[in-house]
């Protein structure tokens, strides 16, 4: 629907310019989405990555510190998965509905998500195996002694002269 059929008011500069600011759009978009908003049944997005990232700040180990991060950022059903698999949804959205170049750009965005995805997976390789590296060091030797070689017989150990 365009915005002049919305009850969008435009500003003035967007009537002169052709140009309509993005908090213009966004207050735009939310009315005109309002009906089918209000019947979404799903809480705010952020809330799990909230929850989860409580979870994070209880994390005792670098074994539970991984545990949490794999929810979140790790392969398969983590919450960085399901963003990419939004951002795709969002790109065949834009294809059906005769918007190619933006779908292009979705698909761009969740290619770099799924390549973050990759980075932020090695890192948790990572510092698991150095945690593990740590865990499981074997035992330093004590250190010997110091060996001072004796004087050979006969002999003293030279002297500081006195003042």
């Amino acid at each position: 629907m365009p915005p002049h059929q919305s009850g969008f008011e435009p500003s003035d500069n967007a009537v002169r310019n052709n140009q309509v600011s993005a908090d213009a759009l966004h207050r735009w978009a939310e009315r005109s989405a309002r009906e089918f908003t209000d019947r979404l049944a799903v809480a705010d997005a952020g809330q799990s990555i909230t929850a989860w990232t409580d979870q994070l700040r209880r994390a005792r180990t670098a074994a539970e510190f991984q545990a949490v991060a794999e929810a979140v950022v790790g392969d398969g059903r983590s919450g960085l998965g399901a963003l990419h698999q939004f951002l795709e949804t969002a790109a065949e959205w834009c294809g059906r509905h005769h918007e190619p170049g933006v779908a292009d750009h979705y698909r761009v965005y969740a290619r770099r998500l799924a390549d973050l995805g990759e980075a932020l997976t090695d890192l948790g390789e990572d510092h698991l195996l150095d945690a593990y590296r740590r865990a499981h060091r074997p035992p330093q030797p004590p250190r010997p002694a110091p060996v001072v070689a004796p004087s050979p017989p006969g002999t003293t150990a030279p002297r500081r002269p006195s003042r």
